[in-house]
């Protein structure tokens, strides 16, 4: 979303490099199309060993939150390679003083003074990087209460997550009215990946699409999302087109030049969607990229890399992964149902096996008759297959992995003031 361009791996806590400099990011863009004020509320994971990677080196005036992927949701620390430490700052400042209030509040709060504090004749960019419902799974029982055919446990707690954060979305919407801003504003709402599930610990679900988070099914990938806005030609209506997040970068843009498409830059992979949103008409995007990386089976040694990828072309998907090796690194490749409803509609799948081709094995499902993932036939319907290996091998040859992963010790808290921030390259 915020480079236009398919994403790569996380930043770590103590990697020495993060999103390239060279990258000019979306509220860079949009200072200079339309001069407007940016600001981001939550979790930012785009690196911190400088305060120059950091989003106020990066084109927001005002940042609130925290640096690394995750926080505890009242005391706001954060445990990575081996030590734990607080990760939560208003602009650069340790912000102590928000000690155990709830994060998903606290946040809104801070946004919400974002807005107050806007001149609302003048535009603006809120991006509200909320880190709910990521684990660790903590929320007021009042919350979770609400789900009473759970008798307990993380996804009770999980659930009562999303609850309050559907309660602060409502609270920020209500800011934009109070502030007569929301009649010229575009409101979208999205997750970043699927969910984890309850075999791994976690507490998400995806059903009926297969697979998890970190996987290459479409349960890792197809997320809810929607778009609100009073300049909307059309809405109440679902959009079956195929849209992708970088394509935000691109509309966004477009939208703040007033609607300028020689504003958006060229070879980005994101595209301007928003008049098919506004129109209901055909998505201008046919082919979406879902990953090609390479993966390390293990930290420790001797671990072996393994690559995988997916790409997407109108209604045909492929998978590529070494052969033998599970497509989520880790299993959980087939549908969980949801504990408060376990009513199966998937059934039998027809074909699960994969097709072995040299060294690798490859799935290829038609997602217009099968959304679920369930037929692979990668080894019946060979014209399809040559297809999408051809796109592969192109979408490969356009792939840049430009982040450094290096990591340095400097950047524990312990080497660095106790807490987790920039000061170590």
């Amino acid at each position: 979303m915020l480079t236009g361009y398919y994403p790569e791996g996380v930043v770590t806590a103590t990697q020495i490099k993060g999103l390239p400099l060279n990258l000019k990011l979306l509220p860079e863009y949009l200072q200079q199309v339309g001069n407007y004020t940016s600001y981001v509320a939550g979790k930012w994971h785009l690196g911190f060993c400088n305060t120059k990677y950091t989003p106020l080196g990066r084109g927001f005036s005002k940042h609130y939150g925290f640096y690394n992927g995750h926080i505890g949701y009242y005391d706001h620390m954060v445990g990575e390679t081996g030590e734990t430490a607080i990760d939560y700052r208003n602009d650069t400042t340790v912000n102590y003083a928000a000690y155990n209030k709830y994060a998903t509040t606290d946040l809104t709060d801070a946004a919400i003074e974002f807005i107050e504090n806007q001149n609302p004749d003048e535009p603006m960019f809120l991006y509200m990087a909320y880190n709910a419902p990521h684990s660790p799974f903590e929320v007021d029982a009042k919350y979770s209460n609400l789900y009473t055919k759970l008798r307990g446990g993380k996804r009770k707690i999980y659930l009562g997550m999303i609850t309050a954060l559907d309660e602060q979305v409502g609270g920020l919407k209500s800011a934009l009215v109070d502030r007569e801003m929301w009649d010229n504003t575009v409101f979208v709402f999205y997750s970043d990946n699927g969910g984890g599930t309850r075999r791994n610990g976690q507490s998400g679900n995806n059903y009926p699409l297969r697979g998890k988070k970190d996987t290459l099914w479409d349960g890792g990938y197809r997320v809810p999302a929607f778009f609100h806005s009073p300049l909307l030609t059309n809405s109440g209506y679902s959009h079956n087109g195929l849209f992708h997040v970088s394509d935000l970068f691109a509309t966004f843009v477009y939208l703040a030049s007033g609607k300028d498409a020689y504003a958006v830059p060229s070879g980005i992979d994101g595209m301007n969607i928003w008049e098919s949103i506004s129109d209901n008409s055909v998505s201008p995007r046919n082919e979406l990229v879902y990953n090609i990386i390479e993966h390390s089976t293990s930290s420790k040694p001797p671990a072996r890399v393994v690559e995988q990828a997916a790409i997407r072309y109108n209604n045909y998907k492929l998978i590529e992964i070494d052969a033998g090796v599970s497509v989520g690194f880790g299993g959980l490749n087939d549908w969980i149902t949801p504990p408060e409803n376990s009513t199966d509609v998937i059934g039998t799948p027809a074909n699960m096996n994969a097709h072995t081709i040299g060294s690798y094995d490859y799935y290829l499902f038609d997602l217009e008759e099968d959304p679920y993932e369930t037929n692979n036939i990668a080894a019946t319907d060979i014209t399809n297959l040559s297809l999408m290996l051809t796109r592969l091998s192109a979408a490969k040859g356009k792939a840049v992995h430009a982040i450094d992963s290096t990591t340095s010790d400097n950047g524990l808290p312990s080497n660095n003031g106790g807490v987790w921030g920039p000061g170590f390259c």
